[in-house]
């Protein structure tokens, strides 16, 4: 069956319902690459990210200002070299770039060390004697072209270097630069910042994903920095304005920011840190290098789709396959517009929707209060149409059964079991028992202990009049978030439920029995991101297609708006995370939707925030 999916913790207007898919809400994590608030007893590492990733080629990336050889240091070069060497033995990096590295006899040294632990090197003196060395593991990585550039006019000589590396494992190919800015003028850096993005675009000529790091002698926030997010539109690993201090000029505790490892949307990463490693006492050099585990980008580049698009907050969107062909369709509702009739856009296959809408006048609401669902409760492969109003109907819910292109049925099935006139009643429809028709299930916090109660789904749109209730997975705590989806791929949609202020902020998975009662998942839910800030969304849906619902996590006010996502795997947890660099948002007014609307059986992600882009939905395709 498909899954629609839906779903965000203090959305105005509780779009919590769905069928057997994703849902959301909030949540508040630890530091950026430090555990999670994850419970204790977590699983020990129960998915790696090696393991996770391993047909993904996760590589390492290391930026280091290594600092030239210079009287007034605690120790000179040659007494740091060892250090240095060190830092690249600790961390061990698929590729790493070197700033000042620019004294003869450490350049000599440095290179026959590297050379004898497998890297390979790029580095030229043809502009000038303090090159800006890249080295590469050969076993990993073959180098096919390469080059050196000045940056910018000015008197004062900065200059990148620049290689395309073939990856031996996965045949992906990347344009990686090194690069070192004007330490003493904000005028060299903003023309440092304009050469860079100039060679970039000269020399990526296969339009190559791009991960540009060095140091750049440039604060978070300062226009060369800008130049150089826009002109390339790339992202910082260490998190931007959030990222820890770089150098510390001797010191323990470091004063600014000047290093950055940065890449284009195209890239994803896993993890990534400043290391603040000393040895015997003392630093290697006066910065900190700075570390980034990159993988290619988990969805692709954004389609636009300017039909059904909406500037209006009152605007609901959902997601779900109304016409059988296996592509989750848009269905638009805003209870002031056209009467209050939904509107059906036809998935196309290609990340747009097809105009004009089938519109349903049967099931039509101008009630703010209504609450619609998409889900298969017939079984016939078609996701129908669920309204239920509070006030309307004795708090029945209706269901019109889908059609034929698009259109659902004119006469109402009306569902006399488990009805609520409450409006703190939530409902979901998903298929529990896997059987391929979405049941019902019914939730109130005040109601029979707060237990889920499930009506399992019979024919033509009706339900059972025999609730199973089970204890497992009830809460009697208003506003908490249940979603349905099916995280260990049985084909039976297991629940999951979370608050922030619950079972400290853990995303409790309760796997389907199958007949309507659910049991506890130790692993499920003690493993991916935890939250006890309500400002954060969770959403579960199948993004790599293997048939379980992955963990996605989103904070507008954290990470820079970055999407995490948590596969999940065989082992029944959720690893990574990896940080999604696609459609990336810091507003609380964006939407975000994971649905299959290309067909191939990956969730895509859909960005829609009604006060961006004149209201038009961005799609970005699962990879």
């Amino acid at each position: 069956m498909k899954k629609t999916n839906l779903g965000r913790y203090g959305l105005k207007k509780s779009i919590l319902t769905l069928t057997a898919a994703l849902c959301f809400a909030g949540c508040k994590q630890a530091e950026m690459n430090k555990p999670e608030d994850d419970a204790k007893g977590r699983p020990p590492q129960a998915l790696s990210n090696a393991a996770l990733l391993a047909g993904e080629g996760p590589f390492k990336v290391l930026s280091f200002n290594v600092r030239h050889d210079d009287a007034g240091d605690p120790q000179s070069l040659d007494q740091r070299k060892g250090n240095i060497r060190q830092i690249i033995v600790d961390n061990n990096p698929d590729v790493f770039g070197v700033q000042e590295f620019s004294d003869d006899f450490f350049e000599t040294w440095f290179r026959g060390q590297m050379s004898a632990l497998g890297y390979g090197e790029y580095y030229s003196t043809a502009i000038t004697t303090t090159p800006k060395a890249i080295f590469y593991k050969t076993s990993r990585f073959t180098l096919e072209r390469s080059g050196t550039v000045r940056l910018g006019a000015s008197p004062i000589i900065n200059t990148a270097t620049w290689v395309v590396l073939l990856d031996n494992t996965t045949s992906n190919k990347y344009f990686i630069s090194n690069s070192h800015w004007q330490f003493d003028s904000q005028p060299t850096r903003i023309a440092n910042a304009n050469a860079l993005v100039d060679m970039v675009n000269q020399y990526n000529t296969d339009n190559l994903p791009v991960i540009v790091f060095g140091d750049f002698n440039a604060q978070p926030g300062t226009t060369e920095i800008g130049n150089l997010k826009s002109g390339l539109d790339v992202v910082d690993a260490l998190g931007d304005s959030t990222g820890d201090y770089t150098f510390h000029g001797w010191d323990a505790t470091g004063n600014s920011k000047l290093d950055w490892i940065m890449s284009d949307r195209s890239m994803a990463f896993t993890s990534s840190s400043v290391i603040t490693t000393s040895y015997g006492g003392y630093w290697p050099s006066d910065h900190w290098p700075i570390i980034a585990t990159y993988v290619p980008g988990i969805f692709g580049g954004p389609h636009t789709d300017a039909n059904g698009k909406s500037a209006s907050a009152s605007t609901n969107f959902y997601f779900a396959d109304v016409n059988g062909d296996g592509k989750q369709d848009k269905i638009y509702w805003n209870p002031t517009y056209d009467s209050g009739r939904p509107q059906v856009f036809l998935s196309n296959g290609n990340g747009t929707f097809a105009s004009p809408a089938v519109v349903h006048a049967a099931g039509a609401s101008t009630l703010s209060t209504t609450r619609y669902h998409y889900a298969d409760v017939n079984g016939d492969g078609k996701a129908d149409q669920i309204l239920w109003n509070p006030t309307l109907n004795s708090g029945h819910t209706r269901v019109y059964l889908a059609t034929t292109g698009g259109n659902f049925s004119a006469t109402v099935v009306d569902n006399p079991e488990g009805t609520s006139a409450g409006t703190t009643t939530v409902y979901n429809f998903a298929d529990v028992n896997g059987d391929g028709k979405a049941d019902k299930i019914y939730w109130n916090a005040t109601f029979d202990s707060g237990k889920t109660r499930v009506y399992l789904a019979t024919s033509g749109g009706n339900f059972s009049g025999s609730v199973v209730n089970g204890s497992e997975g009830a809460s009697t705590t208003a506003g908490t978030i249940f979603y349905y989806a099916d995280v260990n791929g049985d084909g039976k949609v297991d629940k999951i439920l979370w608050h922030p202020t619950l079972n400290s902020g853990k995303t409790m998975v309760y796997l389907s029995d199958g007949d309507g009662t659910f049991t506890a998942s130790s692993t499920f839910s003690n493993s991916g991101a935890t939250s006890v800030s309500a400002s954060t969304v969770f959403y579960f849906a199948d993004i790599n297609g293997d048939g379980r619902a992955d963990k996605v996590y989103w904070r507008p006010d954290l990470y820079l708006g970055k999407i995490k996502a948590y596969f999940a795997t065989t082992g029944n947890a959720f690893g990574g995370p990896i940080y999604s660099l696609r459609g990336t948002s810091q507003s609380a007014n964006t939407n975000f939707y994971f649905a299959d609307i290309s067909g191939d059986g990956k969730a895509d992600q859909i960005r829609w925030n009604y006060a961006e882009y004149t209201g038009e939905l961005r799609n970005y395709f699962a990879k």
